[in-house]
């Protein structure tokens, strides 16, 4: 079905994507220049860290990014590679991530330039998890509705043959 090819396509290609830019926040072996930046954009983004205002907690900056990194590596490979409830749950953490980072660039008024990759990919999650959600809302959930489907099909095609015999 169409549906499942879209999110086998969105998981791998998300996924393999956000393994990608978190290990370019966790190593500089990748790209030095980059792995430079990101620890520059880390010891920015701490300042403006949701809910530093109302709790005063900031986090360490290396600590911060380093945890953003590994998410989005673990929640990457979850998103391409496994099945079930697990690719879900990471399709949530790293909406959350992404959110994190549009959140960040706002409140530091970087503007649309910086923020938009950001957007871009959490409007492709979203556009995963609204799928997912579509297509769960139109399996059958029980055997007794399957049966159901079945029996009505069958109907529907016994009234099709014995117009087709008229």
């Amino acid at each position: 079905d169409m549906a499942s090819v879209v999110l086998k396509v969105l998981g791998l290609t998300l996924g393999l994507f956000f393994i990608f830019v978190g290990t370019i926040k966790l190593t500089p072996s990748i790209n030095g220049d980059i792995y430079t930046e990101m620890r520059k954009t880390f010891i920015r983004n701490t300042k403006v860290f949701p809910l530093v205002k109302q709790t005063g907690w900031k986090p360490n900056p290396h600590t911060y990014r380093k945890t953003v990194g590994s998410g989005e590596v673990i929640c990457g490979a979850f998103l391409a590679f496994l099945p079930g409830p697990a690719k879900e749950a990471a399709n949530i953490c790293l909406l959350i991530i992404t959110l994190n980072d549009i959140y960040a660039h706002f409140a530091l008024d970087e503007g649309l330039d910086k923020m938009s990759p950001a957007i871009v990919f959490s409007l492709l999650l979203t556009c995963r998890l609204i799928i997912y959600l579509q297509s769960l809302a139109a399996e059958p959930t029980s055997v007794f509705q399957k049966s159901q489907l079945e029996a009505s099909t069958a109907s529907i095609v016994e009234r099709v043959d014995d117009k087709k015999e008229q």
